[in-house]
Formats: structure tokens, C-alpha cells, sequence
């Protein structure tokens, strides 16, 4: 009984299997023909009726319910002809080209080509914003060393103007120079402020931002200053000298300040321009491989689902991650950036991985080469060891 059983079983498996050819040579056929893919003329013509002939008995006896073996053989002989012909398209490409749908690959690529722009903006301007930061800090200190020389040139002309006996004019130069020193070193500390506070709401995330309380300066922080600008009714030496040594200690706290948000922010957007950036650009080159590769295969009626298609894309993430940890290990003469290189990568990973697999080759062929010289040294150490 399970022998009987098992017969039916394949006669029945069989039956399916010549169902399913008869109907992927009939869609085939339809193709060749309303393409004009069937050679017609001269001796092929009657080679080319002879396999339609034997390919629509074929169809017509599995209508009817009755395949003889003849009409059998003779039909896998013609699907082998007809299949030869249309050879790389078949009848599983034919329908994944009329089913498939490129929606997916342009939302994925379309989010890729928003997050790059909007990312490349973003970090344009924290790039910016963090040169501000840079050059105005060098800017100040030379200001406030400046500043700090007027003061104590101020409070050495005052104490030794008796002795001197030049009189206030002196000292009133030097106050009144102090003054617009002053006026525009606080500008600057002003503008400074308003810098790294840019850094601290736009682009430092909430849980690393630090402390505003020393440059808030409503008297809290441990300096309690109360005020940046300088007060416009300063008219004693006196009054001037503690203004310009509290610019300076405000300029101190700002300083303080922003370089914490420089570092912090440099950190951030140097890694994510490092590692994150390769990668996405890397992707965008897969993409962009995909939709031209995808597009011609469908134009040709070629395309067939393969699971090596999405693995291209990990292999591309992975390839753009490489190179933006060894990034820096590419030649300074190099024309293109690693951004550019790893879009080429991205787009063209087997020729990335085919560099690669030549590396190892070589590798080990000096490693090979190099070891019969190594055994053959050994083998002389022990021979004049021995003869010793």
C-alpha cells in the first residue's frame, strides 16, 4: 500500500511540475512572440514552427486531459528551444517584472537624500557656530591680556604720578583708552555669550548641556556679576579700573563656558561626521546602484528576487563604516574626500571587496614565499649545530 501510495504521490508531484512548465512556457511564448524575439527567417523558420507546433500540442492535450509521452518529451524539448532563445529572461522574470514595485527602494532612498540634507545643514551650521566660538575666544584672550595691561599701566600712573610729575594728563589718556578698550571688549564678550548660548539650545542634547548660572549674570554663580554691558556713567579712574576687572572676570566665565560647549559639540559632530555620515553615504551609493540596476533588469524583463539584492545594502552600510574608521589612513593626496569615497564604495562594492580579497591574496602569497626561507634556516641552524 505505501509503495502504491507513494507511486500516486509522484505521478501526482509530476502532473504539478508539468502544469507549472506548460504554464510558464505559454507565458514565454507570448512574450517571443509579441516582441518579435523568434527567428523567422530562412532555416530557422521551420526549426521555430516545428518547436511552437510541438509546445502548443502540448497545452492543447494537458486542456484535454490527456499527455501522452511523446507529446510530453517533445514539449520539454521545445520549453528547452524556446527557453534558450529568450535566455536570461524566463518565465519567473516575466512575472516579478509585472508584480514588482520600486515604492519601497524610493521611500528608503528618499529618507536617505532628506536625513543627508537636513543632516549637512545641521552640521554646517554647528560648524560654523563652533568657528565663531574658536576664533572669537582667541579674539578675547588677546583682548582681555590687553585689557588686563591697560589696567595695571592705569593703576601704576596713578600711584606714581606725583613722583612723575606729569600731572593727570597722563593718567587720563590711559583711563580714557582703557574705556574704549573696555566698551569693545565687552561688545565681543557679549557676542561670544550669544554664541555658545546658540551652541547650548540648538545644537549641544539637553542632558549635556552645563550650568547657565555663571553667565546669567543676575548676581547668581560664584562670581555674582549682575551685569555685561558697561555701565555708560563711569567717570573715576576708580569706577573704570573695577569695571574693566569685572569685564574680565565675566569674560573668564563666558570663556569657561563656551569652550565646555565647544568641546562637547565638537565631540558629537566630529563622530557623526566620522563614522555616521560614511555609512549613510555608502547606502545613498547602494541605492543608487539599485535603482539603475533594477530599472534596466525590468526594461529587459530580468529582473528576478534574490535575496543578494538586500545584502548589498548591509554590505554597503558595512563598506562605509570602514571607511570611516580608516579614513584617516588615506593618502593626503587623494582628490576625492572620504564622503565621495565611500559613495563610490557604496555603488560599487564588488570592485571595494575585489581590492580587498587581492590585499589578502598578496598577503599570503609573500607569507607563503617568505616561509621555505624561514624552514630552509632553521634546517642550516641545526646542521652546523650539530656539526659543532
Amino acid at each position: 500500500m505505501s509503495d502504491t501510495a507513494a507511486a500516486v504521490n509522484g505521478k501526482a508531484g509530476l502532473a504539478e511540475d508539468l502544469s507549472l512548465a506548460l504554464a510558464d512556457a505559454e507565458r514565454l511564448l507570448q512574450h517571443a512572440a509579441s516582441h518579435g524575439l523568434l527567428p523567422l527567417g530562412g532555416d530557422a523558420a521551420t526549426s521555430t514552427q516545428a518547436m511552437i507546433r510541438d509546445l502548443v500540442t502540448a497545452l492543447e492535450a494537458a486542456r484535454s486531459g490527456d499527455v501522452p509521452q511523446s507529446v510530453i518529451i517533445a514539449f520539454w524539448v521545445a520549453y528547452a528551444q524556446l527557453a534558450a532563445i529568450l535566455k536570461p529572461v524566463t518565465a519567473a522574470s516575466l512575472a516579478a517584472c509585472k508584480k514588482i514595485s520600486l515604492t519601497g527602494l524610493k521611500l528608503w532612498s528618499t529618507a536617505l537624500v532628506a536625513m543627508v540634507i537636513i543632516f549637512s545643514i545641521f552640521l554646517f551650521m554647528s560648524t560654523s557656530t563652533l568657528n565663531d566660538t574658536s576664533e572669537l575666544i582667541d579674539q578675547q584672550n588677546a583682548a582681555a591680556l590687553q585689557l588686563w595691561s591697560n589696567v595695571q599701566m592705569l593703576a601704576s600712573e596713578t600711584s606714581q604720578d606725583a613722583a612723575r610729575g606729569s600731572g593727570p594728563q597722563s593718567v587720563a589718556i590711559i583711563a580714557e583708552r582703557t574705556f574704549s578698550d573696555m566698551v569693545e571688549f565687552s561688545r565681543k564678550s557679549a557676542w561670544l555669550l550669544q554664541t555658545a548660548s546658540r551652541l547650548n539650545g540648538w545644537f549641544t542634547p539637553w542632558w549635556m548641556r552645563p550650568s547657565v548660572d555663571d553667565v546669567s549674570f543676575q548676581g547668581e554663580g560664584k562670581e555674582h556679576l549682575d551685569h555685561l554691558n558697561v555701565p555708560p556713567g563711569l567717570s573715576t579712574v576708580a569706577e573704570i579700573k573695577a569695571e574693566a576687572i569685572n569685564q574680565i572676570k565675566a569674560y573668564q566665565n563666558i570663556r569657561e563656558f563656551a569652550l565646555g560647549l565647544y568641546k562637547i559639540d565638537t565631540l558629537i559632530y566630529s563622530s557623526l561626521s566620522t563614522y555616521a555620515l560614511p555609512t549613510v553615504y555608502a547606502l545613498l551609493g547602494a541605492f543608487l546602484y539599485g535603482f539603475r540596476l533594477y530599472s534596466r533588469l525590468i526594461r529587459r524583463m530580468e529582473f528576478s528576487p534574490s535575496a543578494a539584492h538586500s545584502a548589498r545594502y548591509f554590505i554597503a552600510a558595512i563598506a562605509g563604516l570602514v571607511v570611516g574608521l580608516f579614513g584617516s589612513l588615506l593618502p593626503k593626496s587623494l582628490a576625492l574626500p572620504p564622503l565621495a569615497i565611500a559613495l563610490l564604495v557604496g555603488y560599487a562594492v564588488e570592485a571595494f571587496f575585489s581590492r580587498l580579497d587581492d590585499f589578502i591574496r598578496r598577503l599570503k602569497a609573500e607569507a607563503d614565499a617568505a616561509r621555505p626561507a624561514a624552514v630552509a634556516f632553521g634546517a642550516g641552524s641545526q646542521g652546523l649545530a650539530s656539526g659543532d
